[in-house]
C-alpha cells in the first residue's frame, strides 16, 4: 500500500434510523446490503427488500445456502410457496426455533425429522416430541448428540431403547445424575468411561471404578477432581503412560510424587511435570536438563520457571525452546532483548509478541526484515504509534493485520486500511468498533459483496442499540 492512498472521510452522511438506513438501501438495489437490513425494515420496506432477494431463482437458492444469511432471512424463505426449501433452510446453522417448528408443522418430508434432530436450535419441545415417536436409530442417534436435547429427553431414548444410544447420553452434559449411575452399571468399558468422563459423575461411582483394573476406566476416573486419594499413589506407579501422565497434571499430585514422576521413563509424563506450577527449584534443574525438547520446551513456558533456569533454556540448541522462554510472560526483560538477536526469525517474532517488551526494544524489532517479527510488532500494544502509522503501508498482509488487531490502534492509525487491498482486512474494519460508522460509510460502494455486508450487520445492529448509543456514534462521526 501506499501512503498516497489515504482515504478521507466520506461526504455523504451515514443514515442514523433503521427506516433511513433501509431506504438506503432500497434506492441502491445493492443485493447483499439487503440482506443484512432485512430484519430491521417495517413491514412495507420489508415487502420491497423481498422483492429484490427473491427475484429470481439463483438468488433464492444461493440464500438458502449461504452461510452469513440471517435467521429472518430464512424464515422469509421457508415461507415461499413457489420453492421447495425445507430441507435447504433445516439443514442451515442460522435457522430459527420458530422457523424450524413452521417446516416441521407443514412438511411431511420424512428426511427433515433427521435434520431437525441435529440442529442446535430446535425447540425443546419438538426434540421431545421426536424422541417420543421416532423409531430411525439414525436419527435417535443424533439427537442424543444435540446439544439442546433436554433431560427429559435423554431419559426417554434411555427408557425405550436400553444400551442403544447410552455411550453418546453419557457424554451430553444435561444427562441428569441418576441416569448416569443406570447408564453406567449396564453399559460396557466404554460407556462407563463416558460416565466417569462426565463432571457430574456420583462420588460412588468412583469409589466402585476404583476398584477396576480396565485401563479405559482407569484413564477416566485419574482425570477427575474427586479422584480418591489412596488411588494417587497406586496410580503414579500404573504401567499405563497416560493414566501417569494424565496423574501429573492433577493439581492435588503430592510433592513426593511429583518427584517420582519427574524421573518417568515416559516422554510424556515429564512433559505433564515440567507444565506445573509447583515445581520445585531442583526439579527445574533437573527438567532443563532433560533430553526430550518437548520438556524442556514445557519448562520454557512455565511461568513458575525461575531467571536461572530461562537463562540456561535460552542457550537451547532448539529454537522451539528458545522461542519458548521469549514466550514466558516473565521473561525478564533483559534476556528478550539477548533472545531480540537470535538468529532464528522463529524466536525473534516471539520477543515481538510480548506483552512485557519496552517500547525502546520494539523499535530495534521494527528494523527487522523477517515477516514475523514485523507481524508481532504490529500487533504489539507497547509499538509506538508512529511506528504502527508505518506499518499500515507494508506491503506482506500479515503486517498489515497485526495493526488492525493491535489493541492500542485507534482510528487515526486504522482509517488507512479502509482501503486496504485484500477483502479480509476491510470486513474486520467494517466491524471494528475503533472506527465511527462515519469513518466505515465509505465502504458502502466496496467493490466485494462481503465487505458491504458486513458494513450494513454492523449499521442494522446499530439501529437496534439504544438512542443515547447512537447518538454517541453521531458525535463521534
Amino acid at each position: 500500500m501506499s501512503p498516497q492512498r489515504f482515504l478521507s472521510k466520506s461526504e455523504s452522511q451515514v443514515p442514523m434510523t433503521a427506516q433511513a438506513l433501509v431506504a438506503h438501501v432500497l434506492e441502491s438495489g445493492d443485493f447483499y446490503a439487503a440482506v443484512a437490513v432485512h430484519g430491521i425494515a417495517d413491514a412495507r420496506q420489508r415487502q420491497r427488500l423481498e422483492e429484490r432477494l427473491f427475484g429470481s431463482r439463483r438468488d433464492v437458492l444461493m440464500l438458502a445456502r449461504w452461510e452469513h444469511t440471517p435467521a429472518n432471512v430464512l424464515d422469509a424463505l421457508s415461507r415461499l410457496e413457489h420453492m421447495p426449501l425445507a430441507r435447504r433452510v433445516v439443514k442451515h446453522r442460522n435457522t430459527g426455533g420458530s422457523t424450524l417448528k413452521h417446516q416441521f408443522s407443514q412438511s411431511d418430508d420424512p428426511a427433515l425429522t433427521g435434520l431437525l434432530a441435529l440442529h442446535a436450535n430446535t425447540p425443546a419441545p419438538l426434540l421431545l416430541q421426536i424422541a417420543m415417536g421416532d423409531h430411525d436409530q439414525v436419527v435417535l442417534k443424533g439427537l442424543a448428540r444435540n446439544p439442546s436435547a433436554q433431560p427429559e429427553v435423554l431419559r426417554l431414548l434411555a427408557q425405550r431403547f436400553p444400551r442403544r444410544f447410552d455411550k453418546e447420553i453419557a457424554s451430553h452434559a444435561a444427562v441428569p445424575v441418576d441416569l448416569l449411575a443406570t447408564l453406567y452399571h449396564r453399559g460396557d468399558k466404554f460407556v462407563r468411561a463416558a460416565v466417569l468422563a462426565h463432571k457430574h459423575v456420583p462420588e460412588a461411582l468412583l469409589l466402585q471404578a476404583a476398584k477396576s483394573t480396565e485401563t479405559l476406566i482407569l484413564r477416566a476416573l485419574v482425570k477427575h477432581p474427586q479422584l480418591p486419594a489412596a488411588l494417587v499413589d497406586t496410580l503414579s506407579q500404573h504401567k499405563d503412560n497416560a493414566i501417569r501422565a494424565a496423574l501429573a497434571t492433577r493439581a492435588d499430585l503430592p510433592v513426593h510424587l511429583t518427584a517420582r514422576l519427574a524421573l518417568d521413563e515416559s516422554d510424556s509424563v515429564r512433559r505433564a511435570v515440567a507444565c506445573r506450577a509447583d515445581l520445585a527449584p531442583t526439579l527445574m534443574q533437573m527438567l532443563a536438563e532433560d533430553h526430550d525438547p518437548w520438556v524442556r520446551q514445557w519448562l520454557g513456558r512455565n511461568p513458575m520457571a525461575g531467571k536461572h533456569v530461562l537463562q540456561k533454556l535460552a542457550l537451547d540448541i532448539h529454537e522451539d525452546v528458545r522461542r519458548a522462554v521469549a514466550r514466558n510472560p516473565n521473561c525478564p526483560i533483559t534476556l528478550l532483548e539477548k533472545l531480540a538477536s537470535d538468529h532464528r526469525s522463529w524466536v525473534r517474532a516471539a520477543v515481538a509478541y510480548q506483552p512485557n517488551v519496552t517500547s525502546c526494544l520494539m523499535a530495534s524489532l521494527a528494523r527487522d526484515s523477517a515477516v514475523d517479527v514485523l507481524s508481532g510488532v504490529a500487533a504489539n500494544p507497547h509499538t509506538a504509534p508512529a511506528l504502527l502509522k508505518r506499518l499500515v503501508f507494508s506491503e506482506e498482509l500479515d503486517v498489515r493485520r497485526g495493526v488492525i488487531l493491535n489493541p492500542a490502534a485507534g482510528p487515526e492509525i486504522l482509517l488507512p486500511l479502509l482501503q486496504d487491498p485484500y477483502y479480509l482486512h476491510r470486513v474486520m474494519l467494517a466491524s471494528s468498533p475503533k472506527l465511527s460508522d462515519q469513518d466505515k460509510w465509505q465502504l458502502r460502494d466496496d467493490p466485494d459483496a462481503r465487505v458491504r455486508f458486513a458494513l450494513f450487520q454492523w449499521l442494522a445492529a446499530r439501529a437496534l442499540r439504544p438512542v443515547a448509543d447512537r447518538y454517541f456514534y453521531r458525535r463521534k462521526a
